[in-house]
């Protein structure tokens, strides 16, 4: 992770009152150097001057917000030991006027649902245009929100009748989480652990725990991710 020196080139736009023009500060949270690096370089060259820190995990990403203060975080939604979802929780207890922007290869309309739910600036692909990215960036500086799609979003989770916490569940469950596991991670205990798997099985009707990460694949709940190639 980095934290670079001041940076001095030309404006970002029209920011929020409390957000000084000449002292922007972003932070990239990505497992991928080379994500990490396009997104750097992208960014000093369309929102200059800005300081831009990043981290490759969420608990680094931690470690630089309490002496950055970075006014918006990019945020890859799968990382390795835990999740942007579960980050997204924790930076925004650690950074409360930090807004944050999730960034996935692959965003499924339940997972846009969730952001939302859990209160994100934004949710973007990674498969967006660079000056879409930046736009969406500017907006938020501005108070806005953007998210990757305004089709009516959350169709299959709405159809499911999951409940926020209850995906949280079926999306660790997708990692090969056991109960145990999935309690630390999400902060409740095996007994709530169980309820919830019990009611995801009866709305996803679905037997046992791998017939249940199968359907949520049906139905767009997960998706299968391909890594970047790192050069």
């Amino acid at each position: 992770m980095s934290i670079p020196p001041a940076n001095t080139s030309s404006k970002a736009g029209s920011l929020r009152p409390e957000i000084s023009s000449d002292d922007l500060r972003l932070l990239i949270v990505d497992d991928h150097a080379v994500v990490r690096e396009g997104l750097e370089a992208m960014l000093v060259m369309a929102l200059a001057p800005v300081r831009i820190a990043s981290a490759s995990t969420g608990a680094g990403a931690l470690q630089i917000c309490s002496s950055f203060k970075p006014h918006v975080i990019l945020l890859d939604v799968r990382m390795p030991g835990g999740d942007g979802f579960e980050f997204l929780e924790l930076l925004q207890n650690a950074c409360p006027n930090t807004r944050i922007l999730l960034l996935s290869a692959s965003a499924t309309p339940a997972e846009v649902s969730l952001a939302r739910r859990k209160g994100a600036a934004g949710y973007v692909s990674k498969s967006m245009e660079g000056a879409e990215v930046v736009r969406a960036i500017r907006k938020i500086l501005r108070g806005g929100t953007c998210f990757t799609t305004e089709e009516p979003v959350g169709d299959a989770l709405t159809g499911t009748g999951l409940s926020a916490r209850e995906l949280d569940v079926l999306r660790h469950l997708g990692r090969g989480l056991s109960n145990q596991e999935l309690g630390r991670v999400l902060g409740i205990s095996e007994t709530t652990i169980k309820a919830h798997l019990r009611s995801v099985f009866v709305k996803l009707e679905a037997s046992n725990r791998a017939e249940a990460v199968a359907r949520a694949y049906q139905l767009g709940l997960l998706v299968i991710e391909a890594e970047p190639v790192e050069k």
